[in-house]
């Protein structure tokens, strides 16, 4: 289980990394599959404007239009963009929206989120509101006391990170926040997975940050 998380992590975080002249990997008709796939799921949410299709491989790749956060969205059919609704709170529609994925042959969930305060965010407000969140629902989630995994990218905001040992549908899971302030715009990974392979969780979770924050330089 460890290789194959470790595996598909890296596996995702590939194209970003990879120089633009780097060969394609995949066929014209897989883009054009996965392009389609896109093009569902916005249209599904309702978020023709907030989003955009920014397919380039055999991976759906859907762009946030305000906050330039892509989010790969495989080919689970439950995986799905999420407008929050904002009447009333003084938050223009799309300013409030989430990627939600979910991989069954990993069994990782994970929420990629970005959001934009009209009274503006900080990395640690962030994170607060994420452990509250999580602790809300789970008031028994213990604190992840080994090692994790991390990353950066050069010239944007270090992501801070916290991690919780949780009871969830009989099996012990690791949960984990991961959020990081870019301008205006809080941006957030909420990932839970495997107890037993919490390294490799937390490296999926770190590198699904850092593809957020690459696309941001493109």
């Amino acid at each position: 289980m460890l290789a194959r998380l470790t595996f598909i992590a890296a596996l995702a975080f590939a194209p970003m990394a990879m120089a633009q002249d780097a060969a394609p990997t995949a066929s014209p008709e897989e883009i054009a599959a996965a392009s389609a796939r896109a093009d569902r799921i916005i249209a599904d949410a309702g978020a023709q404007g907030v989003f955009v299709n920014k397919t380039e491989s055999a991976v759906a790749q859907v762009e946030h239009v305000a906050s330039g956060m892509r989010c790969l969205m495989g080919e689970n059919p439950a995986n799905r963009i999420h407008i929050f609704p904002t009447a009333g709170m003084g938050i223009p529609r799309g300013d409030d929206v989430a990627c939600i994925t979910r991989d069954e042959a990993v069994d990782i969930d994970l929420t990629i989120y970005a959001t934009r305060y009209p009274d503006g965010m900080t990395t640690d407000g962030i994170m607060g509101g994420a452990v509250n969140g999580i602790r809300q629902r789970w008031p028994d989630a213990l604190p992840y006391q080994g090692e994790l995994t991390s990353a950066t990218v050069e010239g944007l905001t270090p992501p801070a990170s916290a991690a919780f040992k949780i009871r969830l549908d009989g099996q012990d899971k690791l949960t984990m926040a991961i959020g990081a302030q870019e301008g205006a715009w809080s941006f957030k990974i909420r990932i839970t997975g495997p107890y037993a392979e919490a390294m490799a969780v937390s490296l999926y979770g770190s590198i699904s940050m850092a593809h957020v924050q690459m696309g941001l330089k493109d």
